[in-house]
């Protein structure tokens, strides 16, 4: 286990000392790029707000807002107990009057209508209703806002074209001129997902949003000290801006400062920071920390994008939500004491919640909707918008800089995880970076809204530094494959480097049986040369030797399996014997003693005649060894005889021999047969050719020569020694250098006067190898 960290410990060292190849940090930086790519892609951009948005949300769970926020529903449960109809615009406007009563003598401190006043109704509920409003002095109300689809002239040929246009519609003057502020309150419709709301609403000149205007009215109270901390950071910048004194008129005076503050903000991009540092050097002497809050949260907005993200609290009804009627009830009696008390310097939303109606008319589908089964309300967003604000509460996502960073890093980190290390162990670290990734992400949304991406990083940089690494080590591993069969393939068989280019574990010990024809090449002269050439002339001389003797062995599918000195083994094998192995055997022998001669003629003083000897049979072929040191070679019976016929030649003054086993269907004309012979240590009698050439048999002499040999040998056979002798003499008066009819001459003499016992089979016993 700990060498298994070390190599790992050291594999990442190789990395970030740059000991890899440019391609692998080209790929790592690809899969951060095309990261950065995949977020900008609107598929995934809108997944990271559908899923991971989502997720976290689920993750953190609902959360009780601090901020001093509540909300008079207007819901089923009122509409039974007044008896009203359920649709919330059929209502009485008396009975709003009544509940600003209520709220006024509770001292709420902003009231907003997330209801639509754009239609006069009875003249006196009107009436009573902006009489209301005015002794109440904090009363916000929504503005309706009409969409409508125009279409445009189509020119001939020209596709269909459509518009879409959005007006505020004006609420009724009479309770508009009541009311301290109105303002729009724009959002989107379900099936769209709402995350979003505008604080300045683009479609209507940046006008400022229900929950600013709110926010205003609320923080009434520090906007004079707001303005002052504005003109000490930027005297000459905020010397237009007049500071309200108090009382209602000075509320839509400050109302009608949003704009001016706005583009104040606007232009000066530092405004914000140096308001937020002074403010940070007031001591609470001077402010205190409630309103210090309230300052903060007037320059947080001022200071953001037109729109936000809402950091939802939870499902429905989470921020602090009252029904109607309770408010209404004789003394407050429908509704608990405390909490009608909690109602004191709030913050309060009229409108419909969207819980139990039969028809919803102004509900959102959120990130809380499908774990709940229900959507929030308009009322319930515009009070969570409110709340956030006064919280200095949102969903931030990372700065645009912030996130690109993020996601080359991220893609890099994952990229050399997959491409690094082995699959486990890549599979295993991706598995942990992501955990790890992962927690980071739901702390930082947990404590402070901060929203880390989830989608890209780990549902598209992470498969793909995972295929990208799979990809790559198989690309390595061909590489080592082909590294392996280019040094390998000089010492063993192309097989068997295949084998072991694919797994290495077939350096085990053992093999297989197979039937084989192995060939033995010994080299004469060659300990002269050795002493009297120096170690790198004697080393060209050899390479170019072996050059030659292997061009026929390869070419006709032999495996050279040895070089030792001047010696060569080679190897035919097969899982049975065929005649297209000894043929090829054959052919190849005829040409490498061919060749060697060739090599000899030009070769002058270093010229290295060669014996060659073959034999075939079943054999071992495997790894052969112990400790730190294998061979690959055949082992069995036919690996000694076959090097016993090599050394064969020597007696009998040939050049190539061949055992019948070897030699199978190729023993014609082309061969003639030299005896049979056991050699030293064995027991059985071998049948032994010669491999002739075929220039051998042009000349008629030669041919001659080789009958009085057959003939010579058969009488020999038969224990006839001067019968032999005399066609031994023939065959050598025609060619003097027939080294097998010398051999058999001497043996003639000597059995003439010494024969061999009863029971010899005509068998040749060597005593020397």
């Amino acid at each position: 286990m700990v060498l298994r960290v070390r190599s790992i410990v050291h594999n990442f060292g190789d990395v970030m000392a740059f000991r890899q190849p440019v391609a692998f940090y080209c790929i790592c930086l690809g899969v951060g790029f095309v990261g950065v790519l995949a977020s900008m892609v609107p598929v995934f951009s809108d997944a990271e707000e559908s899923l991971g948005l989502d997720l976290l949300y689920q993750l953190r769970g609902p959360e009780q807002s601090l901020a001093n926020v509540a909300i008079v529903a207007i819901d089923k449960e009122s509409a039974g107990a007044l008896d009203l109809p359920l649709r919330a615009s059929k209502w009485p406007r008396q009975l709003h009057a009544r509940l600003l009563e209520r709220l006024t003598a509770w001292q709420a401190a902003v009231i907003a209508f997330d209801l639509f006043f754009y239609e006069p109704k009875e003249e006196a509920g009107d009436r009573t209703l902006a009489s209301a409003m005015e002794r109440a002095g904090n009363v916000v109300l929504t503005q309706a806002i009409d969409r409508q689809t125009l279409s445009l002239p189509v020119s001939a040929g020209g596709r269909a074209a459509h518009v879409n246009i959005e007006r505020m519609l004006p609420t009724l003057p009479i309770l508009a001129d009541a009311a301290v502020g109105q303002a729009p309150f724009p959002l989107p419709k379900v099936p769209v997902k709402l995350n979003q709301f505008w604080c300045f609403w683009p479609g209507s000149g940046n006008v400022p949003t229900t929950p600013v205007v709110a926010l205003h009215v609320y923080a009434g109270e520090v906007f004079i000290d707001f303005i002052h901390l504005l003109r000490e950071v930027d005297a000459v910048a905020a010397e237009t801006l007049l500071a309200p004194e108090t009382g209602a008129a000075d509320v839509r005076r400050m109302i009608g400062l949003i704009q001016p503050l706005r583009n104040l903000f606007e232009n000066d991009a530092t405004l914000a920071s140096r308001a937020l540092e002074r403010l940070g050097r007031y001591s609470l002497q001077v402010l205190s920390a409630d309103k210090v809050q309230l300052i903060r949260a007037l320059i947080r907005l001022y200071a953001t994008e037109s729109s936000r993200y809402l950091n939802f609290y939870g499902p429905p009804a989470t921020v602090r939500t009252i029904p109607y009627h309770c408010l209404l009830s004789p003394a407050g009696s429908g509704c608990d004491d405390d909490e009608a008390a909690l109602l004191n310097g709030a913050a309060v939303f009229v409108g419909q919640t969207a819980s139990n109606w039969i028809e919803t008319h102004d509900s959102f589908y959120t990130a809380f909707s499908g774990k709940s089964g229900k959507d929030i309300s308009g009322v319930e967003i515009a009070a969570t918008a409110l709340a956030n604000l006064l919280e200095d509460k949102a969903v931030y996502p990372l700065a645009p800089f912030v996130n690109v960073l993020l996601l080359v890093g991220w893609g890099v980190l994952v990229a050399m995880t997959g491409l690094h290390f082995t699959t486990a162990v890549s599979a295993a670290g991706l598995l942990l970076l992501n955990g790890i990734y992962f927690s980071l992400a739901c702390f930082q949304f947990r404590a402070g809204g901060i929203w880390y991406p989830l989608v890209v990083p780990m549902l598209v940089q992470t498969p793909m530094a995972l295929i990208a690494g799979l990809i790559w080590k198989y690309r390595k591993v061909n590489i080592d494959r082909a590294n392996i069969r280019e040094a390998f393939g000089h010492y063993l068989p192309d097989e068997v480097v295949d084998r072991l280019s694919a797994n290495l574990k077939e350096l085990s010990l053992g093999g297989k049986v197979f039937y084989g024809i192995c060939l033995f090449t010994d080299a004469q002269n060659y300990t002269a040369l050795s002493e009297r050439l120096d170690p790198g002339r004697l080393t060209e001389l050899m390479n170019r030797y072996y050059e030659v003797i292997f061009k026929p062995i390869k070419a006709h599918g032999g495996l050279v399996l040895q070089v030792v000195g001047d010696s060569v083994m080679a190897l035919w094998s097969a899982p049975e014997p065929r005649p297209e192995l000894a043929r090829a055997a054959c052919r190849a022998a005829r040409e490498v003693s061919a060749a060697v001669d060739d090599f000899n003629r030009q070769a002058g003083d270093k010229a290295m005649p060669t014996r060659i000897g073959m034999h075939a049979g079943e054999m071992l072929l495997g790894n052969i060894g112990a400790m730190d040191h294998y061979e690959y070679r055949p082992v069995g019976d036919i690996v000694n005889t076959a090097s016993r016929v090599e050394g064969l030649n020597k007696f009998l003054g040939t050049h190539l021999l061949a055992t019948r086993e070897a030699m199978g269907a190729e023993t014609d004309r082309m061969s003639r047969l030299v005896g049979w012979f056991v050699f030293k240590g064995k027991s059985r009698p071998v049948q032994v050719y010669e491999l002739l050439d075929a220039d051998s048999f042009s000349l008629e002499q030669q041919a001659l020569t080789y009958r009085h040999f057959e003939a010579g040998l058969d009488a020999f056979g038969q224990r006839r020694w001067d019968a032999a002798l005399k066609r031994f003499d023939l065959a050598l008066q025609i060619d003097a250098s027939d080294g097998p009819s010398r051999y058999y001459r001497r043996y003639c003499q000597v059995y003439r006067e010494q024969p061999p016992d009863e029971a010899w089979d005509g068998a040749m016993h060597l005593e020397q190898k």
